[in-house]
């Protein structure tokens, strides 16, 4: 049996070897696993002939988040697992059904689960995902995304039958564009400019009180002078004088 590797960069064959023969030595022969002896090793190296390419239109959008809901264990992160495979199936479902929903479902392609991971200091499984969009139109952006997930899950928190963590939603690594409020699905967008215009109103009135305040100290001020200069001042020495 032959077996092969490809590698996408252009590496050193030699340091392939050398790479592959440290990791399989086992005392005095090399082996891969417990199962097979290797002897004859040959790395050699084959220039593409073609390269590939990718269409100018495909966007592609890393989409991350923690399922509070999932527990997480050894097998949920090995793909050939049961329990992997259909709980990728069901996310995987869910995603695209929430996509194809969306105001950009023009534009959506489909969603594929990468991988399972553990989340440090709980029990709850981290999904990474990828989204695939062909805008023919227009170019979609990270922050498009972001703001359209949050707004199809509750601002974060439910996607169908699973629970998610609000903090945990990362479109390309960043999570940080926009506030809460702006995103929230429970307040319409009225609701948000009364908002704006009454903290505006708020400040406001406070300006102007603060202006009263110091209008009306500046005249308790120049009443005070007035008064002093109208009864003059008492001279005790004058007194002396005249006697």
């Amino acid at each position: 049996m032959t077996p092969g590797a490809l590698f996408s960069s252009n590496v050193d064959p030699s340091m392939v070897k050398q790479v592959f023969l440290d990791k399989t030595l086992n005392v005095s022969s090399h082996w891969l696993g417990a199962t097979y002896q290797l002897a004859d090793l040959h790395v050699t190296a084959h220039l593409p002939t073609d390269k590939p390419t990718s269409s100018p239109t495909s966007q592609h959008f890393q989409l991350n988040f923690t399922v509070t809901n999932l527990l997480y264990s050894q097998d949920l992160s090995q793909p050939n697992t049961t329990k992997h495979q259909r709980n990728k199936r069901s996310i995987e479902n869910a995603l695209n059904q929430l996509f194809r929903n969306s105001s950009m479902k023009s534009y959506f392609s489909d969603c594929q689960v990468l991988a399972f991971r553990s989340v440090p200091d709980s029990n709850h499984t981290g999904v990474d995902s990828i989204c695939n969009f062909s805008p023919l139109a227009r170019r979609l952006d990270k922050i498009a995304i972001y703001e359209e997930f949050l707004r199809l899950t509750r601002n974060g928190t439910q996607l169908q039958n699973f629970t998610l963590d609000r903090n945990s939603v990362l479109v390309d690594g960043k999570a940080s564009w926009l506030t809460p409020a702006l995103v929230s699905p429970d307040l319409p967008f009225w609701a948000i400019i009364l908002i704006c215009l009454a903290g505006l109103l708020v400040l406001i009135t406070c300006l102007i009180c603060c202006f009263l305040v110091t209008i009306r100290l500046r005249k308790k001020e120049g009443d005070y002078e007035v008064q002093q200069q109208s009864l003059g001042y008492y001279l005790p020495h004058l007194d002396l004088k005249l006697q």
